[in-house]
């Protein structure tokens, strides 16, 4: 690549630091705080910010800075053309309508995975979790993503990610999520309780296309005041043929 390949790459890496920085954010950044997150210096973080707030990627509000409207745009049209997220959503409507229970099916993305396609339950939760939000792999249902990794992938990202505060208070550490990414693989599916958010109790499954590949999982969420982690578990059969009917038309 030329020189002027390299620049592109170069602009273009700074872009798209700049806009997962944002999306990352629970709230608009000051230039300095976007600076400092993406590890750019200020002035090339104004240049890069000043160019995606002339495309409509990213505004600039009286806080600070936070994403355009043009992102949004973007995620419907990922809504609308990915093929997972399409053929999800009625087996997830029929899932929930028969269990009463939020049904989701999320991807890994890197270190962490994405929620593409969610339906609530009869019972409504008590917190909110969008579409498009990213959660760390070693909490809840990212460990079915993380028990799909060859051994030596997931020993290298137990020692980049030794330790982690669950909601309950207790501290996971190496040992723990080890354990459990063993369960998934013998059980085929894991439980989760008060990991992420206090109270929250799910149950998630591998999903598989025809040539059994993992293509994301698939949950059940609810929480311990409306039903019981034995409860929950009494919907495996349904959860199962969930992820059987996604893995079977993608």
């Amino acid at each position: 690549m030329g020189a002027g390949g390299g620049n592109q790459g170069r602009t273009l890496d700074r872009a798209l630091d700049v806009l997962e920085c944002l999306e990352r954010a629970r709230g608009p950044l000051r230039l300095s705080d976007i600076a400092r997150e993406a590890d750019l210096h200020l002035a090339t973080t104004q240049r890069t910010v000043n160019q995606l707030v002339r495309r409509g990627y990213v505004q600039q509000g009286r806080l600070g800075y936070s994403l355009g409207p043009v992102v949004l745009g973007l995620a419907h049209g990922f809504v609308v053309n990915d093929r997972v997220s399409t053929i999800a959503t009625p087996v997830l409507t029929e899932l929930s309508a028969t269990t009463r229970l939020t049904s989701s099916v999320f991807v890994r993305s890197g270190d962490e995975r994405i929620l593409i396609a969610r339906v609530s339950g009869a019972d409504p939760l008590r917190y909110q979790f969008p579409i498009g939000r990213r959660v760390p792999l070693d909490v809840g249902g990212g460990k079915v993503l993380l028990a799909a990794w060859p051994d030596g992938e997931i020993e290298d990202y137990v020692r980049r990610f030794p330790r982690t505060s669950l909601a309950s208070g207790r501290t996971q550490g190496e040992r723990e999520l080890m354990e459990d990414v063993r369960g998934v693989r013998e059980d085929g599916y894991y439980l989760a309780e008060s990991e992420r958010e206090l109270g929250a109790l799910s149950l998630s499954v591998p999903v598989y296309d025809a040539d059994k590949e993992l293509a994301g999982a698939i949950n059940l969420v609810t929480t311990t005041d409306v039903t019981s982690a034995d409860q929950l578990l009494t919907w495996l059969p349904e959860l199962s043929r969930g992820a059987g009917a996604i893995g079977a038309r993608i």
